[in-house]
């Protein structure tokens, strides 16, 4: 076989298997139906082997809430990472939450997906308070079989139990089952500063690990609660995109840290009567608000 003949093959089978050539090196594009697949086969064999948290109990933590939570997690990062490094660090602790459910139309375990992150080696892991109340008080008749944590490696973890949380905050703490094993973590920054380059890693409507960058726009009390039982919570706003699915992924500074964690989305209208969109603002949950709820060993 000619030179010529051998590098066509060679690009032929790189494409077949889904790289790309850039700057001399082959690059993975992400296969989200192919991810989302094996997802789903690894929770079926879970929930044949015993399942996971039980909604039942998933409403009693989430109602009580709990102190505060000791874990014993990395330290800060402090050198300066290039976007594509951070990336890299940041996937292998990402993970993706599943909420795995029956709906009324079929038997099929459906599969409702999220983000976190996790913060402490033995397999604690941040989320938002709503992505586990939406599997604790499921509604329209669907019913909850279980709660699955993935990571980029593939392996997928059930959840325990919920150690602690906080619905004004919109935070929740994850107890993964390990089995004694240990999972890569993000460190915890002190805090954002308006101005500061921020990075968000999450999986807006099934983009499994879609990176974005941005900075801090604002850091304000946004009014939340019930219209008889209004509070106030400690709120970041970043321009970094994301979407449905990217709730409870983390926040990192430009050394790899988290700064927040993403929770929602608010629509700025012109006004009642001009209801178009000016402006969407990205609400993330600062670090602050998280060491609220977590303490060091």
């Amino acid at each position: 076989m000619s030179n010529i003949n051998i590098g066509k093959y060679l690009i032929a089978v790189i494409v077949a298997a889904g790289l790309t050539v850039g700057k001399g090196k082959a690059q993975v594009f992400t296969d989200d139906a192919k991810i989302l697949a094996g997802y789903e086969r690894s929770i079926d064999s879970l929930l044949a082997s015993g399942g996971s948290l039980t909604s039942e109990l998933a409403q009693n933590q989430l109602k009580e809430g709990g102190g505060s939570v000791k874990i014993n997690g990395v330290k800060p990062l402090k050198r300066m990472l290039k976007a594509n490094a951070l990336y890299k660090l940041a996937k292998q602790a990402t993970v993706m939450t599943g909420c795995a459910y029956l709906c009324p139309k079929c038997d099929k375990v459906h599969l409702s997906e999220s983000s976190g992150y996790i913060i402490d080696p033995k397999g604690i892991v941040v989320t938002n308070y709503h992505v586990m109340a939406t599997y604790a008080f499921m509604k329209d008749g669907n019913k909850p079989k279980g709660f699955f944590v993935r990571l980029s490696s593939g392996k997928t973890y059930r959840v325990k139990s919920i150690l602690g949380s906080s619905k004004i905050d919109d935070l929740a703490i994850l107890q993964l089952d390990t089995q004694g094993e240990e999972l890569p973590a993000l460190p915890l920054a002190e805090r954002a500063e308006v101005g500061d380059k921020v990075y968000v890693l999450g999986h807006p409507k099934g983009m499994h690990y879609y990176f974005s960058q941005g900075y801090v726009n604002n850091k304000y009390m946004e009014q939340t609660g019930e219209p008889n039982n209004r509070t106030y919570r400690e709120m970041m706003a970043i321009s970094a995109d994301y979407a449905t699915g990217s709730s409870g992924g983390p926040v990192l500074d430009i050394y790899g840290n988290v700064v927040g964690t993403v929770s929602n989305t608010n629509m700025l209208l012109h006004s009642d009567m001009n209801p178009s969109v000016q402006m969407v603002v990205k609400n993330t949950v600062p670090v602050e608000s998280l060491r609220k709820i977590v303490s060091p060993l």
